[in-house]
């Protein structure tokens, strides 16, 4: 059981906070408020800047969401995460990534029948997420050639960012998974 009630939409009282669940139900693209966001409605001025920086992070920008979302995974797993890693699953299914993609991404990434773009862009997410002080120049200078540009990989980093804070949110609070 989380150590923070989640709160669901019609037990909200605080306008912002029903303002930003509107929000995440219309953005998000699931339908529902996850219980990431729900366990933040205690306080809305929280829930609200990290709804921001979820949506300017992972809705927005030149990144696919699909590839943010398996840097979530790389991140989650390492972490040892569960609801993180249980969530990003559900969302990549969601959002119409195959079976196979999904085991293999967890269970043999090597295998995993991503184009090497992609793995290169995942790898250095995971990197930034675990071992940040170990990328290299060479590290940037492999996405340059996969073509991906400063902008870009700015995107991959503060993704490793978030989705690293993120684990260590719902890990320090025992966050339950969402009934999905």
């Amino acid at each position: 059981m989380a150590y923070f009630p989640l709160q669901e939409y019609d037990e909200v009282t605080d306008p912002k906070v029903k303002a930003v669940y509107e929000e995440i139900v219309t953005e998000l693209g699931f339908g529902i408020v996850p219980n990431l966001f729900k366990s933040m409605a205690v306080n809305a001025e929280v829930l609200e800047a990290n709804w921001k920086k979820f949506r300017a992070t992972i809705l927005q920008g030149d990144i696919p969401r699909t590839l943010k979302e398996m840097i979530g995974v790389a991140i989650s797993q390492a972490n040892n995460s569960p609801y993180a890693l249980k969530v990003h699953l559900h969302g990549l299914s969601a959002l119409g990534i195959s079976e196979e993609v999904l085991r293999t991404l967890v269970s043999d990434f090597d295998a995993c029948p991503l184009p090497e773009r992609q793995k290169a862009a995942i790898r250095f997410g995971l990197l930034a997420a675990t071992k940040p002080h170990e990328l290299t120049e060479s590290d940037y200078q492999k996405l340059g050639e996969f073509g991906l540009d400063e902008s870009e990989i700015f995107e991959i980093i503060a993704t490793a960012e978030l989705f690293t804070s993120i684990n260590r949110y719902t890990d320090a609070i025992a966050l339950e998974i969402d009934a999905l």
